[in-house]
């Protein structure tokens, strides 16, 4: 029978050798660090007790990275905005990417902006004004989405190069794309991956909207 591989997620509940040990000896074969929100090297703490816990349990497990990729976020807040139901702001009062914000000021009344995976919901009430449906507290480098609107950005980003850079040093396996666009998006991660001399890296291409 094909073996399953099952993968955690490295983070704040897991960050010692003693748990990951445990995880890893209830049948989980690798880790995910999400590096959306921090480096390798902030890491490296995390991913040396991982791999304490790995050579205690004498397996090869891998360590999977998961890209910034083209996912559009809200820059850095001050502190979370509490986003209130049937108000409208101000455009200028989130910090959107140059982006998301050109594309808002020539797209139709009611247009659509999800934060946060769609857990808030604004649409374009006037030319620069966005009425809440759905709202919540929003928190710096949340996700922003424009369903019906066709957003180019670069597949590796200039922190996803530098992490490429380092992956080997830290013992990486493997790289997980978010948010893959098309075959383009992961020509371009294998080019940088071989560019960075890891080309060897496993490619996990996650599917995560319509594109």
């Amino acid at each position: 029978m094909k073996r399953v591989n099952i993968y955690g997620t490295l983070g704040p509940s897991c960050a010692d050798a003693k748990t990951l040990e445990a995880m890893l000896r209830e049948g989980m074969t690798g880790i995910r660090l999400n590096l959306s929100h921090t480096t390798l090297d902030e890491a490296a703490e995390q991913i040396e007790a991982f791999h304490s816990a790995a050579r205690a349990c004498r397996i090869d497990a891998d360590l999977l990275i998961d890209m910034q990729g083209p996912e559009l976020r809200i820059g850095a807040l001050e502190a979370p905005i509490r986003l209130s139901d049937g108000t409208v702001i101000d455009m200028d009062a989130l910090p959107l990417p140059d982006e998301v914000r050109t594309a808002l000021l020539s797209a139709k009344i009611g247009q659509e902006l999800l934060l946060d995976d769609g857990k808030l919901l604004l649409t374009l009430e006037k030319s620069n004004g966005l009425l809440v449906k759905r709202g919540g507290l929003l928190e710096s480098r949340k996700s922003i989405a424009l369903p019906g609107i066709d957003i180019r950005t670069p597949a590796v980003t200039e922190a996803d190069a530098v992490n490429y850079s380092k992956a080997k040093s830290y013992g990486v396996t493997g790289v997980m794309q978010p948010f893959t666009r098309g075959r383009d998006d992961l020509i371009e991660v294998r080019s940088a991956l071989e560019k960075a001399g890891c080309g060897n890296l496993r490619l996990f291409a996650k599917i995560e909207n319509a594109d």
